[in-house]
């Protein structure tokens, strides 16, 4: 079908909206990339935080604060109640992840967001 269709009959019309239609469908093409270096730093960092997390639970497991009034309870190991003071691991999590909030609001607000 290389030429319009061209009249004003109901089947003119309706090869018209077929050609137009197929005109469409050979034109339309599904193109996709992906973006490798955006996918390793996000792996990276999935793996540095398990990591840091694994590293840290580790360390937790075998030490204790100073001034507890009562002694850590431990299920099997990986998970951990205390009622001490909370630890610098969590404190400098915390200031951090404030810290990396209000840079991401302030270039939001700013450049917009970028996806």
């Amino acid at each position: 079908m290389n030429d319009v269709p061209t009249g004003n009959t109901s089947k003119t019309v309706q090869q018209y909206y077929d050609y137009l239609y197929h005109h469409y469908l050979d034109t339309l093409t599904q193109n996709y990339y992906i973006h490798w270096n955006t996918l390793a730093w996000v792996l990276l960092w999935i793996v540095i935080l398990a990591g840091s997390f694994y590293a840290f639970t580790r360390w937790q497991r075998h030490t204790r604060q100073n001034r507890e009034p009562y002694p850590v309870e431990s299920y099997n190991g990986y998970i951990q109640e205390s009622n001490g003071p909370v630890g610098p691991f969590l404190t400098i999590f915390f200031i951090g992840m404030v810290i990396w909030l209000l840079i991401t609001t302030v270039l939001d607000l700013v450049r917009g967001q970028i996806y």
